[in-house]
């Protein structure tokens, strides 16, 4: 049902989440402000997870190999 690996719809779930938030912040209402912080603490949640960070440490270093080689 879903083409993409966790590490993948992670990455787009972060990716929605800080769009979210831009849009968010831009707004005057509280309500608005009252969302932006929740998903603050929804990116920190999503964020926090060890194997999210060795899995982009890892993308990082394979990136960074690539464009040493080309």
């Amino acid at each position: 049902e879903y083409p993409f690996n966790e590490s993948i719809r992670t990455m787009l779930r972060l990716e929605h989440l800080f769009d979210r938030l831009g849009q968010l912040i831009a707004r005057e209402a509280p309500v608005d402000h009252h969302f932006a912080l929740a998903t603050i603490f929804e990116i920190m949640d999503v964020a926090s997870r060890a194997d999210l960070k060795s899995d982009l440490l890892k993308d990082l270093e394979r990136l960074l190999k690539v464009s040493r080689v080309g």
